[in-house]
């Protein structure tokens, strides 16, 4: 039997794609395996959305090809869509070459047979190497259809799954390449979702995160409604948790987000991506704002519901970008005083209009403006952490690190910063330092506050008789906190 391992790059929206990937090989009877020394297919999903991203997807693939002996190697995903033929010219070990959603095509390819359902070849389709068929690229991604989500394996833990729920962007923001590599919003049925997140509850999925390029959008393109899937989602025994990410606050009402946190299952947590907060580059960028994205639209969010998460994104080094813009930034992040930030450096994008605007920002530059604002948002992290100190939440455990095992959420370095962290009490801060020091193991999870793969962490010690499991959902008290970790004991414990 055949066996596959696939390394995924990016978003979650790619790593979804993965998922829909390895599961059409499990269909053709190839057996999905998480350590990539037992497969025989490898497979690089990359990802393209900006300059440090492809760098990343190069440099991954150099070391696969350089371990590669006698597999077969593929690259998919948004970095081979657009530059397939620098690829094949470069990495001549490379067997498959394929774009965004072909999956179909890629299982044939390395199988040796020909493609199933292939879209019409491009003027110069790419000869592969080796003993796999060619795979053409697809020129109009429009043209793509995203099958597979409902039988995929995941590439998360088995209780929480990310659910891709369109596809493509109608935004026309001047530094963004998803729509000319992803196409335009295409989303999926209400039916189709409910259908995929009832057999994953089936599966032992609790919570799901849902994604796309801008969830706000969702329906737009077929006439239904995000909060009507939502609702569906609700009423769906056995799940727990629903996580909103990707939503464009421009684009959404105060009204319909509040709906939205009144659904039972809804985690009070949003994902409302802002960008920068200086109007001018705001109208430059053509991102969506007006009221919609003023700190008085999030605060009225949070009048609503006080114990809401709120998380953002900001792009720095925009062409043009001033000190007073930055510091414009920094007021908007004190009045809104967000949980989480996540910070990326402008990059010139190949047929965007933001690509030949004057006015470039050093590097130095964007690097100075990154820390200071980092800076700011680590207070303000930690001033929101502060808050939860001896209370009761509900938590979920997504792994088990034991001494001695692969440390891959970077426990080391988050028990090191936790010891200079804010504490509850002093007794707890020794009691923490004798834990660590005594060699156990450690239950790391999450609370509402922080999103799988996307914040920080809540780890506790794994109890005594070993009861704690990956999936299973505890009362925890928050014992102590950085700006993005936290150690807690289980509720009634101290």
């Amino acid at each position: 039997m055949k066996k596959v391992f696939c390394a995924t790059l990016g978003c979650d929206k790619n790593l979804v794609d993965s998922e829909a990937l390895l599961g059409r090989f499990a269909l053709r009877g190839v057996q999905v395996v998480a350590d990539p020394d037992a497969a025989d297919i490898w497979v690089l999903n990359s990802c393209g959305f900006i300059d440090a991203a492809r760098s990343d997807s190069e440099e991954t693939l150099r070391e696969l090809c350089a371990a590669k002996d006698e597999r077969t190697l593929v690259v998919c995903g948004c970095w081979s869509q657009e530059h397939g033929d620098r690829i094949r010219e470069q990495f001549p070990e490379v067997d498959v070459v394929a774009g965004v959603g072909q999956f179909d095509q890629v299982v044939s390819a390395c199988l040796g047979e020909e493609a199933q359902a292939s879209p019409p070849a491009p003027a110069n389709p790419f000869e592969m190497a080796g003993a796999a068929k060619p795979v053409p690229l697809i020129d109009d991604p429009m043209a793509v259809h995203y099958t597979g989500m409902l039988d995929r394996p995941l590439l998360t833990p088995s209780h929480v799954a990310f659910v891709k729920i369109g596809e493509g962007c109608n935004c026309a923001c001047t530094f963004c390449r998803i729509p000319l590599i992803r196409g335009k919003q295409r989303s999926r049925s209400r039916s189709e979702l409910v259908q995929e997140v009832r057999g994953l509850v089936a599966r032992g999925v609790t919570e799901i995160q849902l994604v796309s390029q801008n969830t706000s959008d969702f329906g737009r393109d077929t006439g239904e409604k995000l909060y009507d899937l939502v609702h569906d989602l609700n009423d769906i025994a056995g799940l727990r948790s629903i996580r909103l990410l990707y939503l464009y606050s421009g684009m959404v009402s105060v009204d319909d987000l509040r709906r939205l946190l009144d659904l039972e299952k809804v985690a009070p947590y949003l994902d409302l991506p802002i960008q920068h907060a200086s109007p001018r580059l705001l109208k430059a960028m053509k991102r969506p704002g007006g009221s919609k994205a003023s700190p008085q639209f999030f605060q009225a969010l949070r009048a609503h519901r006080p114990d809401l998460v709120l998380r953002t994104t900001a792009l720095l080094g925009f062409p043009g970008e001033e000190e007073e813009d930055v510091a414009l930034l920094a007021d908007f992040l004190a009045a809104v005083e967000f949980d989480h930030l996540g910070t990326y450096h402008f990059s010139p994008e190949r047929g965007t209009p933001a690509a030949e605007l004057p006015d470039r920002v050093p590097a130095e530059v964007i690097l100075d403006r990154e820390a200071l604002i980092m800076d700011l948002q680590s207070e303000i992290s930690l001033r929101r952490q502060e808050a939860r100190l001896g209370r009761t939440f509900d938590l979920v455990i997504d792994s088990i690190v034991a001494p001695g095992s692969e440390d891959s959420v970077g426990l080391t370095e988050v028990a090191a910063s936790l010891a200079d962290g804010v504490w509850r009490s002093e007794r707890e801060r020794e009691a923490f330092a004798g834990v660590v020091q005594s060699g156990v193991s450690f239950a790391v999870g999450r609370s509402y506050h922080f999103g799988y793969d996307l914040d920080g962490i809540v780890i506790m010690p794994l109890a005594v008789d070993g009861a704690c499991r990956p999936g299973q959902w505890l009362k925890v008290s928050f014992a102590g906190v950085t700006a993005y970790d936290t150690w807690a004991t289980l509720a009634g414990s101290d």
